[in-house]
C-alpha cells in the first residue's frame, strides 16, 4: 500500500486502510482511538466480527481463488468493481445460519468468488483472513478489539475460557 497520512484518513477510507493505520501505530491507546473512531463504520464492524467474534462460523472454502479466477487488477480501492464498504452486505451469505442458512453451497461459494475478483486486492486478501478468523495486521488483536468496543467484546475471564 501507498504511504498515507493516517492522521488524515477520511471518514469513508476503506477498511484496509482504517486497519493498516491502526496497526503502524506505536501504543494500544492510539490503536483503540483510530478503532473507536470508525466506530460507526458498519464495514469495518463487520470485518473485526467476522474475524473476532465466535459466535460467526464462515461457511466458504479457507485458501487461494480456485485456478482460473483472478483478483482484480484495479490500481486503487477506490477504482475497483467494488469496495469493503458495500460488499460487507453480502457476509449474510457467507456465514453458517442467517438468513442465508438454505442457500445452496455452490450459490454461497459462487457470491465470495465473485466478491473477492471485484475488490482490490488488499480488500479481497482482507477477506479471505477474515474467513480464517483472523487479521492480516498482527497489531490488531482480539484483546485490542475487545477493548476499543467492550460493549460488543466483553473481555475474557478465566471462567469465560474454562466454559
Amino acid at each position: 500500500m501507498a504511504n498515507i497520512d493516517y492522521s488524515r484518513l477520511t471518514n469513508d477510507a476503506a477498511v484496509v486502510e482504517i486497519l493498516s493505520a491502526a496497526d503502524k501505530l506505536k501504543t494500544k491507546k492510539e490503536k483503540i482511538d483510530i478503532l473507536r473512531r470508525y466506530s460507526s463504520r458498519a464495514d469495518l464492524m463487520a470485518v473485526l466480527r467476522g474475524a473476532y467474534a465466535k459466535n460467526i462460523e464462515w461457511a466458504v472454502p479457507i485458501g487461494d481463488l480456485p485456478e482460473g479466477r483472478t483478483y482484480s487488477s484495479a490500481p486503487s480501492i477506490d477504482t475497483a468493481d467494488d469496495r469493503m464498504i458495500r460488499a460487507y452486505k453480502q457476509f449474510i451469505y457467507l456465514i453458517k445460519g442467517g438468513p442465508a442458512a438454505n442457500m445452496m453451497q455452490s450459490k454461497r461459494e459462487q457470491v465470495y468468488l465473485d466478491l473477492l475478483s471485484s475488490m482490490h486486492i488488499d480488500e479481497a486478501k482482507l477477506l479471505q483472513s477474515i474467513v480464517q478468523k483472523k487479521l492480516p495486521y498482527k497489531g490488531i488483536t482480539a484483546a485490542i478489539v475487545a477493548e476499543a468496543f467492550p460493549a460488543i467484546w466483553p473481555k475474557e475471564t478465566k471462567e469465560s475460557k474454562s466454559a
